[in-house]
């Protein structure tokens, strides 16, 4: 019994200073979002207002919830019900690094003011964005994945793999590092365009591995092409027949020729996918399909390249 007692406290005493640890986590977090936040209103003249806030030392997160959008007049922009930051560190880039953010929507007075020729269904539309970045340090391989969700209408996620990036994740390191350092003062035109140096340097000797694109139906993808064909005074129907008439002419494959027409007629689903010759850079990739621009086969070949549609 005394046994279990002790181990009761040894428990008791991790979990409260887990607990401790995250308290003091979310009065530091707290104290540098509220600065960020405050600057990003000094730029643009709103303002964000936020219910709660939360940080986790275990799994490295922070959590802010229901935040509101103010607009410089004072009136209400946007809602958003939660948002999450998991695995980012300020000193180095961490294995897995994730943004989300759930159901963000413009207020429906702020809709209404919008341009006549706004699209109504998209703009007011609850949105959920998630993205996430894998690193291996040693390999220099990531994987960056984008996912974005426009409830009950459609969603879109896109896949990169690269390779040879750990150039472009020093290079982010070093400027996040340099920004805090500035803090307040803004960086003089020398420093950003060192930055911006050192980032272009650092793309070029990327190499891309493969890409997915997919676009899905969740429920009104057909009613809103709709609406925006009738903006531009087009049937449906005439956008399938004008589609076939153009990919006739196109340098595309009968394959992918195929795939576009069978989505443009289910507007259900398109993938897209291409897994890229290894140890190519960025560039010698572009210059490769520049080249092969009018020979549909071989570029389908180079690139490995898969469109279904439906």
């Amino acid at each position: 019994m005394k046994k279990l007692v002790i181990a009761i406290a040894i428990v008791a005493a991790g979990v409260g200073g887990v607990s401790y640890a995250n308290y003091v986590a979310t009065q530091e977090v707290r104290t540098e979002v509220d600065k960020q936040l405050a600057l990003v209103s000094d730029q643009t003249g709103a303002t964000f207002k936020y219910a709660g806030l939360s940080a986790s030392v275990i799994s490295k997160s922070v959590e802010i919830t229901n935040m509101e959008v103010i607009s410089p007049e004072g009136d209400n922009v946007a809602h958003i019900q939660s948002i999450e930051v998991t695995g980012y560190e300020t000193d180095k880039i961490s294995p897995h690094t994730s943004f989300t953010v759930k159901s963000f929507q413009f207020d429906k007075d702020f809709v209404a003011k919008l341009p006549a020729d706004t699209n109504e269904m998209l703009a007011s539309a609850s949105y959920d964005l998630s993205s996430s970045l894998d690193y291996d340090e040693q390999s220099g391989d990531s994987d960056v994945v984008l996912k974005l969700d426009a409830k009950d209408i459609a969603s879109f996620n896109m896949d990169v793999g690269l390779a040879n990036s750990k150039a472009l994740m020093d290079a982010s390191l070093a400027i996040s590092k340099a920004q805090q350092e500035a803090g307040d003062t803004p960086l003089t035109y020398e420093q950003e365009l060192q930055q911006q140096t050192l980032v272009m340097q650092a793309m070029s000797k990327l190499e891309p591995r493969n890409i997915n694109l997919v676009l899905n139906n969740q429920g009104k993808l057909k009613e809103l092409f709709v609406s925006e064909l009738e903006k531009q005074g087009m049937t449906l129907e005439q956008m399938q027949m004008t589609l076939q008439q153009q990919l006739q002419q196109a340098p595309v494959t009968e394959e992918i020729a195929q795939a576009l027409t069978d989505f443009a007629k289910g507007l259900n689903s398109l993938s897209i996918s291409a897994k890229l010759p290894e140890g190519k850079t960025m560039m010698e990739v572009n210059q490769q399909i520049m080249m092969l621009a009018g020979q549909p086969e071989e570029l389908v070949k180079f690139v490995n390249l898969e469109v279904k549609g439906e």
